[in-house]
Formats: C-alpha cells, structure tokens, sequence
C-alpha cells in the first residue's frame, strides 16, 4: 500500500496548475471554466461532451471544443446526466424532475416529474426504459413510452449517487456512501449488498469487477462471487468519481482533496496524479475510443486530456 502511495508522489506532475493565465499543463488539450458543474459524459460516437450545470445541460463538440447546444432546464441546476446507447437521447435529473431531450432537434420528449427529490443518478436500461436514482434512496425504472413506473425500490437509505449497467447488461449496480448494489436486470432482485460508502461505481469492460469509490480507496470487487479483489490507496480524502478506459487497462478517480487520478488495475498502482482543479474532482471519464481524459471540479472548472500525451509525460 505504502508503495501504491509513493509512486503516485513520484510520478505527480510537478505543479498544481492555476486555471488564471498560466499554460496548459503537459497532456491537456483544453480547459474552462462554468459557474458549476456536477456530471459530465462523452457521447456513444465520442463527438460531443455534455455537462450538467446550473439552468442547463450544455453540449461541447470535441472536434474544436465549441459549445454547440444549451439544453435548458429552468430554475434548478443539473445534478445527473447520460446518453442513451445510440446517443440520439440525452435524459438530465435536477430537482424532483428528470428531461429527456432528442439530441438531434434539442427538444424534450418526456418529462418525469414526482416528489423523489433531487435526481442524483440517472441510466438509459434496456428498451425503452430508465432508471432514476434519487435523493431519497429511491430507485425507479420508468417506462418512456408508456411515461409510468415499472416499479419504485427503496434500496438505500442515503441519496443513489451511481447507476451503472454491466456491459452484457445483465448486471447493474447502484451505490450510495450506505452500500454498493448489485441487481440481476432480468428480475431485479438484489444479488449481493456490498458493504461500505459507494460515492460512485463502475464495471470494468469485461465485466468482472465493480470499481468502487470507497472513503479514500479505489476498491475492485469481484461481481461473481462478491469479495472484494483489491484496494488502491493515494488519495487523501474520499474519492467520490471512478472511471474505468474502454479497453479496461486505466481506471480513473476524482476525489474530496482535489485531484485526480489514473491507475493501472492490474498492478494496483497509481500512475498520474493530475492537480490543480481547484475544489472537489466530481467527475472523470473516458472517451469512448480511450484516446481522451475528462476531469471536472464542482468549481466549474473542466479539464481535457490527450492520454497518450498525458502517460507520457508522467514517465518523463
């Protein structure tokens, strides 16, 4: 653990950086700066990045990293966020309200819309479905087409702060800082509690391992048998975000003190220490062809990075 520990100190790029005048710091392709920001996502085709911030989703292309729509959400800030598995719809979560926009014409075509609260998490399922995990515990799969419940779940006794589906789709879990879920999508009965905080969750490609943000850790836990595989220590404070690269080599963390950071699974070490957002890393993601980084602060401020540029110049 002790090793873990000091490689990412080695390897830490070198300063943290100010977003104010100074350049870019080795491996990033672009950075700005929103009045706040709390989810973030590539679309499936990887042209465009969506962030969930104040009044609004906002939609940037990754060609050129222009803004190119503003999907409005009136009077409440955007807590949630994702693309459906053909990216023709984008669904947000704020206050007691879940959108879903056709991404083509920027209009809404349903609205969910009850007392459950803030919308912490939200997954497009199979078909035409979407689950929605809420501020306050809740869990509901909703059926678009039909616009009602197929059932609503009490699983947790602290807001849902990730939905996330196997890649067989067989699988999904949900996790709150109560426990980790993982739920058998073909009678959504629970298969196994996990116990410990799970401020985000994630599958590896393969399927195999649920990553897990637990207080400081990174943790794997073996989604056949349930036991945990392997922690990875070197954040400071609790990491609330983890990602995991499309070809399952990287994971990557956002944490409470304020960094990122990238692991290599298989070693169970940490590889790159990205510094300088400024406030608490609330979100990290890959794009879908694994050649991109995206870091993000609840201060607003949005970092890209070039991964391969970003490994090489940690090894320098």
């Amino acid at each position: 653990m002790k090793n873990s520990v000091t490689i990412c100190m080695l390897i830490a790029l070198a300063v943290a950086w100010a977003v104010s005048g100074a350049a870019l710091p080795a491996g990033a392709v672009t950075t700005w700066k929103l009045p706040w920001l709390a989810d973030a996502a590539f679309s499936p085709d990887g042209h465009h990045l969506a962030v969930a911030t104040t009044y609004a989703v906002v939609l940037y292309e990754t060609a050129g990293w222009e803004e190119t729509e503003r999907l409005p959400f009136p009077d409440t800030n955007v807590f949630s966020l994702t693309f459906s598995p053909d990216g023709t719809l984008l669904a947000a979560g704020a206050i007691s309200e879940v959108r879903v926009w056709e991404i083509a014409t920027g209009e809404v075509v349903t609205s969910v819309r009850g007392s459950f609260g803030m919308v912490s998490s939200v997954r497009f399922g199979s078909g035409e479905t979407l689950v929605i995990g809420a501020g306050d515990g809740s869990l509901r799969l909703w059926d678009l087409a039909a616009d009602k419940a197929i059932w609503v779940k009490f699983p947790h006794t602290v807001p849902v702060r990730g939905i996330v589906f196997s890649p067989d789709g067989t699988l999904m879990a949900s996790g709150g800082i109560d426990q980790a879920i993982l739920w058998d999508t073909a009678t959504w009965e629970i298969l196994n509690t996990l116990p410990g905080k799970a401020w985000d969750v994630v599958f590896t490609p393969d399927g195999y391992f649920l990553v897990v943000g637990w207080g400081k850790l990174v943790r794997l836990w073996d989604t056949a048998v349930a036991l945990l595989y392997r922690e990875m220590w070197g954040h400071e404070s609790c990491v609330v975000a983890v990602a995991a690269s499309p070809d399952g080599t990287l994971l990557a963390s956002g944490s409470l003190d304020e960094t990122a950071r990238l692991w290599d699974p298989e070693a169970g070490t940490c590889v790159v220490v990205l510094p300088g957002h400024g406030g608490v890393v609330a979100v990290v993601g890959f794009s879908p062809d694994g050649s991109l980084l995206v870091t993000a602060s609840d201060n607003g401020t949005v970092f890209v990075w070039d991964l391969p540029v970003l490994l090489a110049a940690s090894q320098r």
